[in-house]
């Protein structure tokens, strides 16, 4: 018998075929590539890899399986399933998530997968050792099943990718383990043995017994804490900030060339045995080591190094007066002609340093209703004690008493700024403030 041991579930007991794909190049890439970037310059030991997080993906998809598709006549849909969970990730870049922003602001598409998740498809499909022992057939239907265009059930693509999938509950359990912090933690078991499909038409979805709606309740509050607590950290988002800068800046400024041809995707073979051979590790070597010292090399210097840039402005837009400049800076990330300009001023009047190095960023945290409620991924039902199905929220005492209107969006700036002193900090933030807000509501008027 295959064991492998997990430090959240004991030991993951993968069949033949399962060890096979873990043991493609494919999936051992995956452990070159950290979970959550450099999250680990707040919390040391989030060191962890898209490869644990796989065989986790795995391990839980493959108890969803065995309760959603107990008989015998989907056995091939539970491996399937299994299959997929252990492969869908196989297409991230560099840094995971937030490498995505750089493929997409060099990519055109009108394809509604992410720029990683079709990359992960076409991996998949040309993929040379994983032909060695799954049938044709059954890529195509990993792959079907990834896209949630060829499914025989919907049910097989939500265990993977859903409102309530193994995606999710893998990833708050682990990053919660290792960033050393609770706010992740759900009734894992409870969840999963109050799972139930229910019909529609000839189709299967995912519903919870009504037994199930406080492990329910549990998972969403733990997303929404750990969105709070962990993903959106301002380390954490100042250090993505800093890697996207950096990456863009060693493309359009530097013209780095490695940096080119990995970012500005293309599905040829060669663009993808080229994107298999970087990672994190790769990219940081790569510039500061081999490079020219460019602006990557600085940014990515400072990175390493830990010496990060400040967060000099950082307000709510609800707390802006001015309309105005509320409404303009809503979508400040795709207004790339505004954002320049905002960073070109602020470099020039105010923190006098080179306009490239300061950052102007807007994010948004989600209440906690409406994040249970991502319209993208499909609705939580609830199954009740008379069998009817309802929708989570409705159902939900605790979830039904919020305003789900409650919703925060922040601008923020960040520039290579050292302050002083803690009270002369406060003091230079507050003339940041007032500067910057000054500046905002000018160039409003001005446009």
């Amino acid at each position: 018998m295959n064991e492998i041991r997990d430090p959240i579930y004991g030991f993951i007991k993968p069949s033949d075929t399962e060890l096979k794909i873990i043991n493609t190049f494919l999936l051992q890439r995956l452990r070159r590539i950290k979970q959550l970037a450099m999250a680990n310059l707040v919390y040391p030991g989030a060191n962890h890899t898209r490869f644990d997080h796989s065989l986790g993906v795995y391990h839980i998809a493959s108890l969803m399986a065995d309760i959603l598709l107990p008989d015998e006549e989907y056995r091939e849909k539970r491996n399937i399933i299994r299959y997929s969970a252990l492969l869908h990730d196989v297409g991230h870049g560099p840094f995971s998530h937030v490498s995505e922003a750089v493929l997409n602001k060099y990519f055109e598409s009108n394809n509604e997968e992410k720029i990683h998740e079709q990359i992960t498809l076409k991996l998949i499909e040309s993929d040379k050792e994983l032909k060695d022992f799954l049938a044709p057939d059954e890529i195509k239907w990993i792959i079907g099943l990834l896209n949630g265009k060829n499914v025989d059930y919907s049910i097989m693509k939500e265990i993977v990718s859903g409102p309530l999938d193994a995606d999710k509950m893998d990833y708050l359990l682990r990053d919660s383990h290792f960033c050393g912090v609770k706010y992740g933690i759900f009734d894992l078991h409870r969840l999963i043995n109050t799972l139930e499909s229910y019909p529609d038409g000839i189709d299967k979805h995912i519903a919870i017994k009504y037994d199930g709606l406080n492990s329910l309740e549990q998972f969403v509050l733990a997303k929404y804490y750990m969105t709070q607590q962990v993903y959106r950290h301002k380390v954490r988002i100042l250090s993505d900030s800093m890697i996207v800068r950096g990456l863009e800046l060693g493309i359009e400024k530097d013209d780095i060339p490695f940096l080119r041809d990995l970012f500005r995707f293309r599905g040829e073979a060669d663009y993808l045995t080229n994107y298999l051979k970087f990672y994190d590790d790769k990219i940081l070597n790569d510039i500061l080591f081999t490079g020219k010292e460019g602006y990557a090399f600085h940014i990515f210097k400072r990175l390493y190094q830990r010496k990060l840039f400040k967060r000099i402005f950082s307000e709510k837009l609800n707390k802006i007066d001015d309309p105005g400049v509320r409404d303009k800076l809503i979508s400040i990330n795709k207004n790339e002609k505004l954002r320049k300009q905002i960073e070109d001023i602020v470099s020039r009047d105010i923190v006098k340093c080179d306009p490239n190095y300061v950052i102007v960023n807007s994010f948004k945290f989600k209440s906690v209703k409406e994040m249970s409620k991502d319209d993208n991924e499909g609705k939580l039902i609830i199954k009740t004690k008379d069998d009817t199905l309802v929708e989570f929220q409705e159902e939900s005492m605790v979830f039904n008493s919020i305003n789900e209107s409650l919703n925060e969006v922040y601008f923020e700036v960040y520039a290579p700024f050292e302050f002083g002193p803690l009270k002369e900090k406060d003091k230079k933030m507050k003339e940041f403030k007032a500067e910057i807000l000054n500046l905002l509501k000018g160039l409003v008027q001005e446009g």
